[in-house]
């Protein structure tokens, strides 16, 4: 675990610098036993300059069938980090006719 102790599996995903979803950087996820987020770390790269941020997933809640994780605090670059998500929900369009 990148914060704290316990043990978890770590599942690395390295973009390519040509391309992809985010060019250059790598995530790192951290997943417990419960198949729950437990961290992640993040690693910029490109020609931008470097930046790291380590953080938490905690305050697991039911948004409909999704668990989210609505807060992340750890370190971003070295500086403290909180991030926290309110109000979350999910709506279906299954079934919904478009026209």
């Amino acid at each position: 675990m990148p914060l704290g102790k316990g043990s978890a599996k770590r599942v690395v995903v390295k973009f390519p610098s040509g391309g992809g979803y985010s060019p250059g950087n790598t995530w790192e996820l951290y997943v417990g036993s419960d198949d729950r987020v437990e961290a992640f770390v993040y690693h910029r790269g490109g020609p931008q300059k470097p930046s790291v941020v380590i953080a938490t997933w905690t305050g697991y809640q039911k948004a409909g069938p999704l668990l989210i994780s609505t807060a992340r605090r750890g370190t971003a670059d070295g500086q403290p980090l909180r991030v926290f998500f309110s109000n979350v929900s999910v709506t279906s369009s299954w079934g919904r006719t478009r026209g």
